[in-house]
């Protein structure tokens, strides 16, 4: 909190007042986190219920891999630029209220779905209105927290992912079971209003870059020069495409995973989708907090010593998905499902606190938005679709076994960015 008082300088009582309500730095990463979580358990509803809706609307899995894919990503690849403009020049606190209203709304009308268009237009709305959120949310978490504990803040708020989905999966079998499908739309829409109304009330916005060193004056820029910056960064050209595979083969994974259940091991997708949010969502919460703390201490606010942490981490979750996806018997692969949910815990949020302190703080919410684009549109639109698709091509009985299997693949070629990463940093301080 000194650090954070010490950059205002000579302020006046209003903005002591104003300086006093931003700097609350773990109350706003609560409230981050929280609408993170939200908006997982918001988009991740439909990978809850693949089984239920092939049946209702007699759907195929390539149909189901664009619903929980592309219906999502395209839209929000769409709107994340215009995102990050708006990110780098506005109250982003206000931009992040607004927006998660809108999408829960959203889910929630996605209960009165007649067919399978009404459910993809509901969806092409959400992947819409989530644009600014991921990006907005780093970009405040790089003016809340100084470098030497963003990994932790980071990883802390990306555990909301973890959460969501152990929410999302568990809560979401349960409802199921009880209810049926569309009670998961209209009940996850509901706590993102609540906490859209407590950002926009209790938060004020933190000054941009007071933990970066010259970036006090710098002005935002275009998308043009934020390219240019990438361009000329060779660690940046190697953290984007590493963040993009591993985020997408996470999110393939969540969607697809109580279908292996189901169709592999035979069971109901209620408490498929039950054990994959203990499985899964518990173990992947546990992993990401401890991926922040060590990445915090091992790197001590270096970044490329921090783009190691899941440089490691992608290797080793590809290595037990292809485990799991091999086991011949139900304990078996919940065991390994859990493991690989401990280290999809620690990819993403190092792999995320990695692009946050390579970024200038006036081009963040640029180069957010455009790594988020990749990862949105290439990794979790392209390989939840590649997943689908290359089932429905196998065409056996188990072939999702061996979709999934291939798709886990794609965390080597992350790992190998991820450490190339880390090396043009070291080579960057260097020079």
């Amino acid at each position: 909190m000194s650090n954070i008082s010490n950059a205002t300088i000579s302020p006046s009582p209003g903005e002591i007042t104003e300086t006093a309500r931003s700097e609350r730095p773990w109350y706003m990463l609560v409230l981050l986190a929280l609408i993170y979580i939200f908006g997982s358990i918001d988009r991740m509803v439909p990978s809850v219920i693949v089984e239920p809706l092939k049946a209702e609307f007699q759907l195929s899995d390539s149909e189901m891999g664009f619903l929980t894919g592309f219906a999502y990503s395209i839209p929000y690849a769409l709107a994340v630029l215009p995102a990050g403009w708006f990110i780098d020049r506005f109250d982003r606190r206000k931009l992040l209220s607004i927006t998660a209203a809108i999408w829960s709304l959203l889910t929630a009308a996605g209960a009165g779905a007649q067919n399978y268009l009404m459910l993809v237009l509901a969806r092409f709305g959400v992947g819409a209105s989530e644009a600014p959120a991921s990006p907005g949310s780093l970009s405040l978490i790089g003016d809340l927290f100084p470098k030497d504990r963003r990994a932790t803040a980071v990883s802390l708020y990306y555990a909301g992912t973890a959460v969501g989905q152990l929410v999302t999966f568990l809560v979401g079998g349960w409802l199921l079971l009880q209810f049926g499908w569309r009670s998961l739309f209209l009940i996850a829409g509901v706590p993102g209003l609540l906490l859209a109304a407590l950002l926009f009330f209790t938060c004020r916005e933190p000054r941009r870059g007071q933990f970066d060193e010259d970036s006090n004056d710098k002005q935002p820029v275009s998308y043009g020069k934020a390219l240019s910056a990438i361009a000329a960064s060779p660690s940046l050209r190697q953290a984007i495409p590493a963040n993009m595979l591993s985020t997408g083969v996470n999110y393939a994974i969540m969607v697809w995973s109580v279908s292996f259940l189901v169709r592999i091991h035979a069971m109901s997708p209620e408490y498929a989708a039950m054990t994959v949010g203990v499985a899964i969502g518990s173990i992947m919460m546990l992993g990401s907090i401890i991926a922040g703390l060590v990445a915090d201490r091992y790197a001590k606010g270096d970044a490329g010593r921090v783009a190691q942490v899941p440089g490691i981490g992608t290797a080793l979750a590809g290595i037990l998905g292809i485990a799991m996806c091999l086991m011949p018997t139900l304990p078996l692969a919940i065991a390994f499902m859990a493991g690989l949910g401990f280290f999809m815990g620690i990819n993403t949020g190092p792999g995320y606190a990695t692009l946050v302190s390579l970024s200038d703080s006036n081009m963040r919410g640029a180069i957010l938005s455009l790594a988020k684009l990749a990862s949105i549109l290439i990794g979790n639109g392209f390989l939840a679709y590649f997943t689908g698709a290359l089932s429905d091509a196998i065409g056996s009985d188990d072939s999702i076994r061996w979709a999934l299997l291939s798709t886990m693949l794609f965390f080597f070629w992350a790992s190998f960015h991820f450490f190339m990463a880390s090396r043009a940093k070291f080579r960057e301080a260097k020079a």
